[in-house]
């Protein structure tokens, strides 16, 4: 009891990120690069599907084949009923052959489904009236609906921020560094911009047989910035209190680590707060690398961001602790001079 209060209190007051500490062996990542969870939901509900939702998130490619295949069955079904009905009971209708007489029920769906109404063909029947009536009522729903979820995808803020491919260990003074770099591809402001990062990482000394997964968030350099005009590397010392501290690069990928990144701030475009997540994984980690700076001043003096640029990194050679304790002892000589 004692041990379970003990862990009560330790973590009491820090930020929670939501995830469990199961540590099995060849788990994939939490986070994709799309900002999504990697993670299957099972409801046990018999039509676990909302429409309406898909239709908000789904991509835009998704979204328009969606709703031209309904828009063309939906008239194709119809056509189908008016040519059963029978051709003479649609007025304006020129005899044919039956494809020219499916064709032309067809048009007439069209123009009964989105209420347009040429004039040209109209029903003359009681049966094609009836039937004419529900697809009139059952377009005008369609419509408002894909009007309705339309704009929801416009008014929904998206903001569109550049992470790096890679995050990379990079030398920083003395010591080394985790660093990471992301950039906004839009013109859009988005101001008070600030960042959280867990670390993760499996501890199979504790736990079950397969070890335990732990949760850190990261001390950063600058947690929170006032304008995010260029780009931002995000910059955590690895020191004696940082969970990478003494890592290697094979510690990393035995201990299946990944860096958790939240972000949030203000848009200025959308007036609302916007988060955005990312992760990154050992197997995407540059040990021994620096960023290249993605920005520049042009000929006319204007601030240029290339954003192409963002992520991309050069190679560097890492201090070994022997060249740190030389630099250690040379500092402690020029300071004994002084």
């Amino acid at each position: 009891m004692s041990k379970l209060r003990d862990r009560i209190n330790q973590n009491r007051n820090k930020l929670d990120i939501g995830l469990d500490h199961s540590a099995e062996h060849g788990r994939q990542r939490t986070v994709n690069l799309d900002g999504s969870y990697n993670i299957k939901r099972i409801t046990g509900d018999a039509l676990d599907f909302d429409l309406y939702h898909w239709l908000i998130t789904t991509s835009w490619k998704h979204y328009w084949i969606v709703v031209f295949l309904f828009y063309g069955i939906v008239n194709v079904i119809f056509a189908f009923v008016y040519y059963a009905i029978g051709t003479n009971s649609i007025g304006g209708i020129i005899p044919g052959d039956a494809l020219h007489n499916f064709l032309q029920c067809f048009f007439f769906s069209n123009e009964t489904f989105t209420t347009v109404g040429y004039g040209g063909l109209h029903p003359t029947g009681i049966a094609t009236s009836f039937v004419a009536s529900l697809e009139a009522f059952l377009g005008l729903m369609s419509f408002a609906l894909a009007t309705g979820t339309l704009y929801g995808r416009f008014s929904k803020p998206k903001p569109k921020i550049k992470f790096s491919t890679n995050a990379v260990i990079a030398p920083f003074g003395e010591a080394t560094a985790f660093q990471f770099v992301i950039a906004n591809q839009r013109s859009s402001n988005i101001m008070e911009l600030e960042t959280i990062v867990n670390f993760s990482w499996v501890d199979k000394s504790a736990g079950d047989a397969g070890g335990y997964r732990r949760f850190k968030q990261l001390n950063l350099e600058l947690s929170k910035i006032a304008m995010f005009p260029t780009s931002w590397t995000i910059n955590h010392v690895i020191d004696e209190e940082s969970p990478m501290y003494g890592m290697s690069p094979e510690d990393f990928i035995k201990k299946e680590v990944e860096a958790f990144i939240t972000l949030k701030g203000f848009d200025e475009t959308y007036s609302q707060t916007v988060y955005i997540r990312m992760s990154y994984t050992a197997k995407d980690l540059i040990y021994g690398a620096k960023f290249q700076r993605a920005f520049y001043v042009g000929e006319d003096g204007q601030l240029i961001m290339d954003l192409r640029k963002v992520g991309s990194y050069d190679l560097v050679p890492m201090p070994t602790a022997v060249h740190v304790e030389i630099e250690k002892h040379l500092e402690a000589i020029a300071e004994s001079e002084i």
